[in-house]
Formats: structure tokens, sequence, C-alpha cells
């Protein structure tokens, strides 16, 4: 285990630049020197962690050295904000090579961007076969051979999806740790497959967010909760008990108390959760505060695609524009870019994107598409909108609760009044006494 400093004080000038110190019983790895200090004092990048009691146990477990770190965060808890802070904190105060994987493409851009304002020791991991690294915006890149560590003394990082990592060699870039952002979205048969670059781990993600999307059978794990299909942070729970170090992040920096209140009565039991956030809203025309969750219902006739159901939601875009949206004090128009459309399936998305071709700053897509994402305003479908039949799809817990946590000030959900009578219908179904028991509160 790597030993901590005894006090949070300001470094003695005589100690910076001294040697990261290893405990006797667990070795560090070995020529790591602390690039910039060997006190927790002083502003160097990742220190502002400390200033959150939350974040910093996460930061002491990771530097401490705990083989296994789950961090479970509720909707805006700010997860990139601890991964792009946490990463900078172990390659320069540390000295560790650090590897970051994120699910997509777009949000390891995002975090590459974020640690390169304050890191300059970050590279992003591309796909193409070039072999000499570039640096596109300010960010350095590497691809094909060239993806491996710059310095021989450790204090890195690296960024790149969980799946360009499979294809990175242990051998030439082996990390001393790798950090997993929206980790409920990875297997753990890939956690498993990225155990060969680091020994230590931290998984920082959602739990009520939609599960890792699986196309293969998964018949032969039914019922084991280390199966290969699992969500990683729960299966590596399930696998090692207390020899996982978990923490929650129980206050949302995004959603108000009455969102808040809502998803951690329905989906966040074991978790419950406050607001942080400052003060937020959305301004009628006439100067009327509109409440953060407003339910449309919508007659549907015709299926998920009804037009009447996309129109109703184009129109609803039309409508948030002639609002305003007051932040900190400061009122402003809401604007296009502030606006997003959440919608269950890509043939609506589509759809809708197509009646707001006058818009295109408008952000529209699915609910797996726009997890992580936020906006000021957003109008969502509800996920059983237009079904007449109960939909395993439909009925996803995770689905519902991204649905309901994009917006910051305001959103309009549409609901079918024919959903309430089918859930009813369901039995004992416990996916659908929960979407009715939330469509009841809405």
């Amino acid at each position: 285990m790597r030993t901590l400093p005894k006090r949070f004080t300001t470094p003695d000038p005589e100690q910076i630049g001294a040697p990261v110190v290893a405990s006797s019983t667990s070795p560090a790895p070995t020529g790591t020197p602390l690039p910039m200090g060997g006190g927790v004092g002083g502003d160097w990048p990742g220190h502002e962690l400390l200033d959150s009691p939350m974040l910093a146990r996460v930061l002491l477990a990771a530097w401490g050295g705990d083989a296994g770190v789950v961090v479970r965060a509720c909707p805006g808890a700010g997860k990139s904000y601890l991964i792009s802070r946490l990463a900078p904190a172990l390659a320069h105060r540390v000295g560790l090579r650090v590897a970051v994987a994120a699910q997509t493409r777009e949000q390891c851009a995002e975090l590459a961007r974020r640690i390169a304002a304050v890191s300059d020791r970050m590279s992003l991991i591309v796909s193409g076969a070039g072999k000499k690294p570039v640096v596109v915006d300010g960010i350095r890149t590497v691809a094909g051979r060239s993806v491996r560590w710059q310095y021989s003394t450790g204090g890195e990082i690296l960024v790149g999806t969980a799946a360009r990592w499979l294809y990175v060699d242990p051998q030439m870039a082996g990390a001393d740790v790798v950090l997993v952002d929206e980790a409920w979205q990875m297997t753990y048969a890939d956690l498993g497959a990225l155990g060969a670059l680091a020994r230590q781990v931290v998984c920082v993600g959602d739990p009520g967010q939609v599960a890792p999307v699986v196309t293969g059978s998964t018949e032969k794990w039914d019922g084991e909760a280390t199966g290969p299909h699992r969500s990683a942070p729960d299966a590596l729970i399930a696998a090692h008990g207390e020899a996982i170090t978990v923490h929650q992040l129980t206050n949302s920096w995004r959603l108000g108390p009455q969102t808040c209140t809502l998803l951690s009565e329905y989906f966040y039991p074991q978790m419950p959760f406050t607001s942080r956030r400052p003060d937020e809203a959305v301004i009628g025309p006439d100067g009327t505060l509109l409440p953060e969750i407003v339910a449309r219902p919508t007659e549907a006739l015709h299926g998920p695609t009804d037009p009447a159901l996309l129109g109703a939601l184009a129109a609803r875009v039309r409508e948030l524009t002639w609002h305003e949206y007051r932040r900190g004090g400061q009122c402003s128009p809401l604007t296009a870019q502030d606006i997003a459309v959440v919608v269950p399936h890509v043939a609506q998305a589509g759809a809708v994107r197509a009646m707001l071709a006058d818009m295109p700053d408008v952000l529209v897509g699915t609910v797996n598409g726009l997890q992580g994402l936020e906006r000021p305003a957003v109008v969502a479908l509800h996920p059983m909108a237009g079904y007449r039949t109960v939909e395993p799809f439909a009925l996803d817990a995770g689905r519902l609760c991204v649905t309901l946590s994009r917006h910051r000030a305001h959103l309009t959900v549409l609901t079918d009044p024919a959903t309430g009578p089918l859930l009813a219908t369901a039995g004992d179904d416990p996916q659908a006494a929960l979407a009715g028991a939330v469509l009841a509160a809405l």
C-alpha cells in the first residue's frame, strides 16, 4: 500500500521533489518520483478533491492503493469531474501511470478536454494506425503502436475507450491504476479483460442507469451475480465482497429538490441523495416559474412512433424557446442549445430531428445515447408511450431513470393516458409496479 501523508498541510519546501515513500509491507511501484512535491497542500492538479469530504475519501482510497474501489454516484454528482481531477492527482502527486477507460468516444473526448485543462501529462488514444503522436486542439493523441507511456519515471495519463484499451499491449502500456468512467455501462467481462493492464481499479458510475447492452445469449449465467454480462461494479462486489472499497456520492449538482426526491425514492432507495444545485429555473413568457417536472398526457393511437407523440415533442421544444432561463440570478433567453429531446428509440429520434431541422442546435437522442449528458430544459417521451402491451424494453428501470434525470431546471414528460391502466394489468411484475408508481407520482 502506498503511504499517505500524515497531515494535510503545505509541504516543507525542502521536501518538494521527494520521491513517493512506499510501505514496508506492500511496496509501491519503483521509479515513480513525485513530480510536483511530496505534501498534499498547495496548488496541484486535482487538489480540489480535498474540498469535498466525499471526493477526498475516494482520493485517499485510490492514493492508498486499495486494489478495488467502487464509487456509486447519484445523477449529477460530478462523476466526470471526479475522474478528471483524480487522474491528474494520482499522476502528478503520486507519480502513477493512470489509465482512464470510458465507454464512448464522446465521453473520452470530454474527459480528455477536462484533464488537459489541468495536466500536461495526458494523451488520448484514438483509432488509426499512425506511428507518431499528434496534437489535436491542444490534446496529444496516440494510435496504433504509439500507445505507450511517454515518461519512463511514471506520472502520466492515457485516456481511451474500454474497447480501445482491449487492443493495447499490457507489456507496452501497463498501468498502475485503471479509472473506469460510467462503470455501470461496462460488463464484468470487459472489466476482467482490463485487469491485465493494472493491479488497481477504480470504478465510478451511476447504478441507476441503463445496464450494459449485451447482444449474445446470457442464459448460461442466469441467476449468477458474477456473470460476465453483469454490470462491472455489481459483479466485482459480488465476487470479492469486503475486499472492495465502496464509496457513495450523494449530492446532486444538476437536479433540483423535486427531481431528487422523486428519483431517490423510486430508483435509489438504498442510496438517498439530495440536491446541491444552485438556484435555477425556466421562466414562462408570463413570468411564472415552471415546475422542475411536468407531465403532459398525449393520446397515441398508432404505436410508439405515432405522429401525435413525435409532433408534440417538437411543438414543446418550440414553446420552450419563448421562455427564459435563470441561473445564478441572471436571466437569458432559453435557446435551442439549452434544450434536449430524449426518446427511447432511434426511429423516434430521427423523426423528431427531422421535425426540428430548422433548429439543429437542439440535442436529440435516445436514452442510451444521452446518458451522462444534461441540458437546462429537456423534453422527454415516457418509455411506455404508445405501447399497448407490456414490453421489457420499455419497463427497464434504468431507461426510465435516465429519461427523468437529464435536465437541470425543467423537464416536460409526454405520457400516454393508456399507460397507467396497462401497467395495472401486469400483475406481480416488479418493473411494472415501479413504472406505475413513478407514473402516478408524475
